[in-house]
This record gives C-alpha cells, structure tokens and sequence, in this order.
C-alpha cells in the first residue's frame, strides 16, 4: 500500500510541473516586434510563408498541425526562429536546404511582423 501511495504522490508531482510548463501566454496579443523590414523582403516573406508554411501553421499563422506562430517574435529571438526554421525542431522538418538564406530572412520577417500588417488591412 505504502508503495502505491508513494507512485501516486510521485505521478501527481510530475502531473502539477507539467501543467505548469504549459505556456497560456496570448503572444498574438504583444503585437509585431520593432523591427523594420523592407517591402519587398515582406512580400516575399508572405510568398514563401503561403508555399512552405501555411499548410501547418495555418493561412493566417494561427496554427493548425503546427503551432500557431502570431507573435511568437515575442516569445523567441530572430536568431532562435531563424535556427528552427533552418534546422527544424520536433514534428517540424528543416527548411534549411530548401530555402535560400534570403527566403528564410523573408518568411521571419513575414513570421516576426507580417501577420499583424495583413490582419490590419
């Protein structure tokens, strides 16, 4: 019995630091970041977001297999979006091979700002 108690308290434990890991942030709610990008990188930036993004992260980055992605520029550095991006994480294969550099550059800024400048209009 004593062992039993003992799992239940430890499953319990590990139960309570999971559901504290759980990230409930509103990051779309943050707004774009400060940076500025210029017109075309952000016309490209939705071009290559629509063909290589859009699929799981939703039309509108809301999310949809993958995680939604608005405002996430709050939440990780250009340098660690631009790693995911290349490498990949999880689920999420690399695009690394795929894209060239100014392409990647294009669909942060489109990740970063552009999907609070398409939702204004």
């Amino acid at each position: 019995m004593r062992n039993i108690s003992l799992s239940l308290a430890a499953l319990l434990l590990v139960l309570a630091l999971c559901v504290g890991c759980i990230d409930r942030t509103d990051w779309a709610s943050k707004g774009p970041t400060d940076e500025n990008y210029s017109a075309q990188l952000m016309v490209l930036g939705a071009e290559v977001y629509r063909d290589s993004c859009a699929a799981c992260h939703g039309s509108d980055g809301s999310g949809s297999f993958g995680p939604g992605l608005v405002g996430k520029g709050h939440k990780y550095s250009y340098e660690e979006q631009r790693r995911l991006v290349e490498r990949g994480r999880r689920s999420m294969p690399g695009f690394g091979a795929g894209l060239t550099e100014d392409e990647i550059s294009a669909v942060l800024a489109h990740i970063r700002v552009g999907f609070f400048a398409t939702s204004n209009n």
